[in-house]
Order: C-alpha cells, then sequence, then structure tokens
C-alpha cells in the first residue's frame, strides 16, 4: 500500500521541484539590480492574494512593471504561489475573522443561506485579512529575496552551470 502511496506522489512532487528550480533559475539569472528583482517578485508574489480568476500570473508581471519592479521576477513571484490560492483564499478569511468579527455570525450548519455566505466571504473580514496578508507577505518576500538575489545570485548561477554540464556529459 505505501509503495502504491509512493508511486502516486512521486511524479507531482518531481515537477513541483522541477518547477521551483526553474522558478529560482529564472530570478537569478535577471541581470538587474537586486532591489528591483526583489520589488518584482514581491508585487508578483502579493497579486495571488487577490482573486484574480487564473489572470494572477499575468496581472503580476503588469503589476511589477507598474511599480517599477522587474518583470520576469514579478512573473515569477507570481507563478510561484498559484496553485496555492485556495489556501491563501481561506488564509485572508482566517486573518481577516481574526481581526474583524463577522457581520452575520452562524452558529447552525441550518441558518446558513446565500446572503450568510455572501456575508462571511466576501465581507470587511476578508477584505482586511487580504490587506494584512499582503503586506506582510509582500515584505518577508521583499527582504528574503533582496538578501538572497544579492548574495547567492553567482554561486547559485555556478551550480545550475555545473549541474547542466553533468547532466550533458551523462548523456
Amino acid at each position: 500500500m505505501s509503495s502504491s502511496l509512493f508511486q502516486a506522489l512521486r511524479k507531482p512532487w518531481f515537477r513541483l521541484r522541477r518547477g521551483t528550480k526553474s522558478l529560482a533559475l529564472r530570478v537569478f539569472r535577471v541581470k538587474d539590480a537586486s532591489e528591483r528583482v526583489a520589488r518584482g517578485f514581491a508585487l508578483g508574489m502579493i497579486v495571488n492574494f487577490i482573486p484574480t480568476f487564473g489572470l494572477g500570473v499575468l496581472i503580476s508581471g503588469f503589476v511589477a512593471r507598474l511599480f517599477g519592479g522587474n518583470v520576469i521576477a514579478g512573473i515569477a513571484g507570481g507563478a510561484s504561489l498559484t496553485f496555492f490560492w485556495p489556501f491563501l483564499f481561506f488564509l485572508n478569511l482566517r486573518m481577516g475573522g481574526l481581526l474583524v468579527r463577522p457581520e452575520v455570525e452562524v452558529h447552525d450548519v441550518a441558518e446558513l443561506n446565500e446572503k450568510s455566505m455572501n456575508a462571511l466571504m466576501w465581507g470587511k473580514s476578508f477584505i482586511l485579512g487580504m490587506s494584512v496578508n499582503i503586506i506582510l507577505a509582500g515584505l518577508l518576500a521583499y527582504v528574503v529575496v533582496f538578501l538572497l538575489h544579492a548574495r547567492l545570485r553567482p554561486a547559485a548561477l555556478a551550480w545550475f552551470r555545473r549541474r547542466r554540464l553533468r547532466r550533458t556529459q551523462a548523456a
């Protein structure tokens, strides 16, 4: 049983690893100031906290360009959390629920109707939670990418080159 579970999770795990390496390579290859790369990545990443209905990656590049960040880093930032939007949506609701009480309190499942669901999901708590999460995640991403890009760029590019050379020699 565990062997079949391992086999089932193996392919998505390798795809996630490969995608993460690809995003990192794109960010480290950018020949721009670390500040602009960090700004572009952070602005691109925070777009994922906003319901964009599948257009987040495109919007992230536009937002990065609009605010003076690097477009490639913005697209990479937008792609970094694309598949985690259900979790980010839930995080927005939870953060907003900590700061503001929902307008409609539901004590029993029988009390749920369209009006109460709309009030719970799209009310002040969601918008406030989204705003707080955007600020916190954006600042954290900016600082981390700024520090890592400047310090690790030469070593990371050399590592990617060595790995590519090993793959071509092995083939």
